[in-house]
């Protein structure tokens, strides 16, 4: 990335605003993920918890304003494509090692997180065959396994240049790739079984019937999950080699990414 830092910056920061545009659509499902998983959890508790113990793993369930486990997993792994995005960018703009260190750092912070995130759908109290073979199992299963094999979470400490930093991102672009297919593939499931499950079941258990909405929804995500990842591996591209066509590529990609939010956004999805 040093020979198209000066002629990259531009394609580089098209591709950062394209992918915060596609952020919010994100968000906007999450938003509502998070709402129907709570909802679905408190219809709940007067049959499974007749005499209103209090119970330690469901503590994330009784603070309004902090996210429900399933929602709070799949937005700590949205986090880390969003970093490793940041922190691509940041080396495309000419930051030195020390700032660079710094988003990686913070990368590697989010990467733990999101594996303590991901592991929360597992606990003892969930760890029955159901769930194990339940799109939340495997999607809990798939994504550990991402996580643990970023290169940069034990690699970060030997890196002192901005070629170094150059490689690890190259390199870790796969793992980015796959966690943003099993958020595709696995993760959409997960939410639109929160989605559309009423609440006097559990939150695994197939509702009986279809929900437009939830599907239209999701629908329009997985659409910006597939753009996002052309947009990503044309940005990895533009890193490795820094020729004019890959930089091209990523321009187009980028302006394919946003008119397919902006196409999102007017068609004002919502559950």
């Amino acid at each position: 990335m040093n020979s198209c830092t000066a002629a990259g910056q531009q394609e580089f920061q098209l591709y950062s605003q394209a992918y915060d545009v596609q952020y919010v659509q994100a968000d906007a499902v999450l938003q509502a993920v998070g709402s129907a998983e709570r909802s679905i959890w408190a219809s709940r508790q007067p049959r499974v918890n007749k005499f209103g113990y209090f119970e330690p793993n469901d503590a994330a369930y009784y603070i309004d304003t902090v996210e429900p486990p399933k929602t709070a997993a799949i937005r700590a792994s949205l986090l880390v494509v969003k970093n490793y995005n940041e922190a691509m960018i940041a080396l495309a703009s000419g930051e030195n090692a020390k700032a660079l260190s710094a988003k990686i750092s913070t990368l590697t912070i989010n990467v733990a997180s999101a594996a303590l995130a991901v592991a929360a759908l597992t606990t003892p109290s969930a760890t029955t065959a159901q769930v194990a073979a339940s799109n939340t199992g495997r999607f809990a299963k798939a994504m550990t396994g991402y996580l643990d094999y970023l290169p940069f979470v034990t690699e970060v400490a030997n890196i002192a240049s901005r070629e170094a930093f150059r490689k690890q991102l190259i390199e870790s672009y796969p793992t980015i790739s796959d966690i943003l297919l099993t958020m595709r593939n696995d993760g959409t499931r997960v939410m639109y079984e929160v989605l559309r499950t009423p609440g006097d079941n559990g939150v695994d258990t197939p509702a009986p019937k279809t929900d437009a909405g939830a599907q239209k929804l999701l629908a329009g995500w997985v659409l910006l999950l597939d753009k996002t990842n052309l947009a990503l591996e044309a940005a990895v591209n533009a890193a490795r080699t820094g020729s004019q066509i890959s930089l091209d590529s990523l321009s187009q990609a980028s302006v394919e990414l946003t008119v397919l939010a902006e196409q999102v956004r007017a068609a004002k999805l919502e559950k």
